[in-house]
């Protein structure tokens, strides 16, 4: 039901007007009225009517200038004009600004309630139309979202031309116009890691809400959700900008974080300052390494070059140098292929390169990282004497400064191949738990991708990612073709009106739900129907 306020400075009409029509009838609630525009504005700024009801003439202000003040603040509004002067001049005037319909004392039941039902009629099609927008929002995001993935990696990857930049940045309505750049990246871990997908966490969807209302609101920010657990945000500005708001994202992102600290481990750095967009792959090279130290420094939240020089200059507690191979299990549990380097680099130190140039030491490094390893496959339910090289231990008895590194490398690659695999198998198995939750629950008009991600305990983003890697598809096409295929059958079956069809298969509009399926299909509903076409 819609809301209508009424200003008129004769008592009499305004009590007549109230107590006398049908508001609820014509689909209305009259929440309030006042004498006059000056009495009337603050009433009329808090209940926000739909539909506004004014004398032209009144004292202190008149309805011409209250109009004007409502379509400014309030452009949705529907305004409608009355008055006792049959004059053309107040009739342009409130044509001019905006008013939907202008009526003369005066106002007979049958009239008004014609203009009643014509304000409702547009106010109903400004609302489908919004409900529409709203749904192909919804549905776009998914699309949008690996859209920008790709459109990241081409440009990180070096991949693009300067024109293809623009080209594909304008086509994904990102403006990439300014001088300057940084990349940022902000990793995020539960604080109890472990080797499988990620699971579900209200924390950590509540967290990435919070941010992403606030990035989307800064147009000097541009954000892609780049893997299951990174953001990656370019920050844009000019040469006197580009470090205030670099500092002004590092403080916003930490205010948000510090509060998840409990539950969540969150990781940041950048890449520094750049002008040219040849720089992303290189920029996104060194930020990738400043956020490495993460796994050297779990306990660290913001990285810089200091970081690494401190990781690389650090003197072990003992007096000779060693491995922590927590760190080395935490790594394996969460990092990338292409993170090892990085790792070991942080992992070997000033003394502990020093002591690589002992025989005896290189035998401790490669042994201490094989039980690492072994350890971290036996976890994953591997026999690592079936898994790693045949001859590894044979390797490890001969190994020098120079084969040690690229020796423990490749087992450290064998064992986060695995742990890809057993996510995989398991992701495979929450992706057919949640293509069965929608197949049994596609009738629910209010189910979505975050619900499905909760019963199949996975975070949305990684669900979303393995119907697109998985099924070639994504998660909303998945479910609209389960919807359509149910409403085809029913066409076909039943004499159900297109209305009850749309209902059972989870579309409350049925004009959305008819647009879908002509999308979908080519025809509408009711042709289907009466041509008794087999798609």
């Amino acid at each position: 039901m819609y809301s209508v306020f009424l200003v008129e400075d004769e008592i009499v009409i305004r009590d007549g007007l109230k107590a006398s029509f049908p508001w609820e009838q014509y689909g209305f609630s009259y929440v309030g009225d006042a004498a006059d525009g000056e009495m009337a504005l603050p009433l009329i700024r808090q209940a926000k009517p739909d539909v506004l009801i004014t004398d032209i003439k009144m004292p202190f202000m008149d309805g011409i200038d209250l109009s004007k003040i409502i379509k400014k603040e309030l452009p949705n509004t529907r305004i409608i004009i009355i008055s006792g002067f049959d004059d053309f001049s107040y009739a342009q005037e409130a044509i001019s600004i905006g008013v939907d319909n202008y009526l003369l004392k005066p106002i007979t039941k049958e009239k008004l309630a014609e203009v009643m039902t014509d304000a409702k009629e547009k106010l109903d099609k400004v609302n489908e139309k919004d409900r529409y927008l709203e749904q192909f929002r919804a549905e776009s995001q998914e699309y949008e979202q690996f859209a920008r993935v790709r459109f990241f990696n081409q440009l990180v990857g070096g991949t693009m031309s300067v024109s293809d930049v623009y080209e594909k940045s304008e086509e994904l309505g990102l403006s990439l116009d300014a001088t300057h750049y940084n990349l940022l990246l902000l990793a995020f871990t539960p604080i109890s890691g472990n080797s499988s997908a990620p699971v579900y966490s209200k924390y950590m969807a509540r967290l990435s809400d919070q941010l992403m209302q606030y990035l989307k609101c800064c147009p000097e920010y541009i954000v892609f959700h780049w893997n299951m657990d990174t953001y990656a945000i370019i920050v844009k500005g000019d040469e006197s900008s580009i470090e205030v708001n670099t500092k002004t994202l590092f403080e916003n992102i930490e205010r948000r974080c510090v509060v998840f600290e409990d539950e969540l481990n969150w990781y940041l750095a950048e890449s520094g300052v750049i002008t040219r967009f040849s720089e992303f792959p290189k920029a996104c090279q060194l930020a990738n390494k400043r956020l490495s130290c993460r796994y050297i420094n779990p306990k660290g939240h913001i990285f810089t070059d200091e970081d690494i020089e401190a990781i690389e200059n650090r003197e072990d507690d003992s007096n000779s140098a060693s491995v922590d191979q927590r760190l080395v299990s935490l790594f394996l549990e969460s990092a990338e292929d292409s993170e090892i380097d990085n790792f070991l680099s942080n992992l070997v130190s000033n003394q502990t390169k020093s002591a690589l140039q002992s025989m005896l030491f290189c035998k401790y490094f490669a042994m201490t990282m094989y039980m690492c390893v072994c350890d971290f496959l036996k976890r994953l339910s591997y026999e690592p004497d079936a898994v790693l090289s045949s001859d590894v231990r044979n390797q490890i008895e001969k190994v020098d400064s120079e084969s040690v590194i690229p020796l423990v490398r490749e087992m450290l690659a064998v064992a986060i191949s695995k742990r890809k695999n057993e996510v995989g198998k398991q992701s495979r198995s929450q992706l057919s738990a949640a293509m069965k939750y929608v197949d049994e629950h596609y009738s629910d008009s209010n189910l979505t991708l975050n619900q499905v991600a909760k019963e199949v305990n996975i975070s949305p983003s990684y669900l979303s990612a393995m119907f697109s890697r998985e099924n070639k598809t994504t998660f909303v096409e998945y479910m609209t073709a389960k919807r359509m295929e149910a409403a085809k059958a029913m066409l076909r079956n039943t004499g159900d009106k297109t209305q009850d069809i749309a209902d059972k298969v989870g579309y409350k509009d049925s004009h959305y739900f008819s647009y879908i399926f002509k999308k979908t299909y080519g025809i509408s509903p009711k042709e289907f129907r009466a041509k008794g076409q087999d798609l």
